[in-house]
């Protein structure tokens, strides 16, 4: 049985759209924060949005969204990771597309913006997952720079954004950066097991 983090949604229910939110997890706990995020967004707020795929292919996280029951179909899922993978852009699933390499960001932002543009949704929510991952390849200080403009780009457009990162894993300017931009921090770190 998959068990939610109930505390997650509540912290959400004080963002606004214009919100940009820095959701801090550990390793270990990643997929339970993100499903803990997402369903609140779709299911209380009635939101549709985009996932940025950078940590895994898109058909891998509709997989485990859809084994503990989350409906995907009113997210749109842009994969950075499966373009390079032979046979990896034919899918079956019509809610995803590609970008080539989770270093062309520009190309991120703008297949970003036109998923919103002709999105049904009134209220959206883009969220990347995630920033460690971003951090492998793209260097720290352009890094640092796209998130404030991602940031500003949705927050001026009302849509909220969703930033997923494990924090040991990613650049302290890159941390400097969304501390300072993201106007919201859900932090449920590393879950110790004993």
């Amino acid at each position: 049985m998959f068990e939610l983090d109930q505390r997650i949604a509540e912290q959400l229910t004080e963002v606004t759209l214009s919100s940009s939110v820095q959701v801090r997890c550990g390793s270990s706990n990643a997929f339970m924060v993100t499903a803990s995020t997402i369903i609140p967004l779709m299911q209380m707020f009635e939101m549709g949005g985009v996932y940025i795929c950078a940590s895994k292919g898109a058909i891998e996280i509709i997989e485990s969204f859809e084994s503990i029951g989350i409906d995907t179909s009113n997210i749109q899922f842009i994969d950075l990771v499966s373009s390079g993978v032979l046979g990896g852009t034919d899918v079956q699933f019509p809610n995803v597309s590609f970008v080539d390499s989770p270093i062309m960001l520009e190309s991120v932002l703008l297949k970003t913006l036109y998923i919103l543009r002709i999105s049904q949704n009134e209220r959206n929510f883009v969220f990347i997952d995630s920033v460690n991952a971003l951090a492998i390849y793209n260097e720290e200080r352009m890094l640092a720079e796209y998130l404030h403009t991602f940031i500003n780009t949705f927050r001026q457009r009302e849509v909220l954004s969703v930033i997923l990162n494990v924090p040991d894993q990613v650049p302290p300017t890159v941390l400097a950066n969304m501390d300072l931009y993201c106007t919201d921090l859900i932090d449920r770190g590393q879950v110790v097991i004993h």
